[in-house]
């Protein structure tokens, strides 16, 4: 069921793995991202969907945008998570090795009941999100 789209992304609903998929197209995150992240953020909170899929490979965020992943997460969810969520961001093999690289360094933390993961395959993404 496709809750969003926009020439830029899509944000859909599969009801028999009770995910949300957001897929964003466009070569870099831009307002339309933000956009269609905060209605995922949105749809999760309202229809009490615990797990997302953000398909950001083809188009990762540079590194000097990693803040746009995590910091509406922070934002957002901080005190309205009163269930575990799961999220799992598909990124470049690049931009998964910075996110490992600087995960401790990094200053933004995703809300305590909320397991954030960077994946560079979609079917590892998946799984993770099946098992949780």
């Amino acid at each position: 069921m496709t809750l969003y789209n926009s020439p830029d992304a899509s944000l859909t609903y599969n009801p028999v793995s009770e995910t949300l998929h957001l897929s964003y197209n466009a070569t870099r995150l831009s307002v339309s991202f933000g956009q269609a992240y905060q209605r995922a953020l949105e749809e999760m909170l309202a229809q009490n969907v615990g797990k997302l899929l953000l398909d950001l490979k083809r188009n990762a965020p540079p590194t000097d945008e990693a803040d746009e992943l995590l910091g509406p997460l922070a934002d957002m969810l901080a005190e309205q998570a009163h269930r575990p969520l799961f999220i799992a961001a598909v990124v470049s093999e690049g931009q998964y090795q910075y996110q490992v690289g600087n995960s401790i360094a990094s200053t933004t933390r995703p809300p305590a009941r909320v397991e954030f993961n960077y994946f560079t395959s979609r079917r590892d993404a998946t799984q993770w999100l099946s098992e949780n």
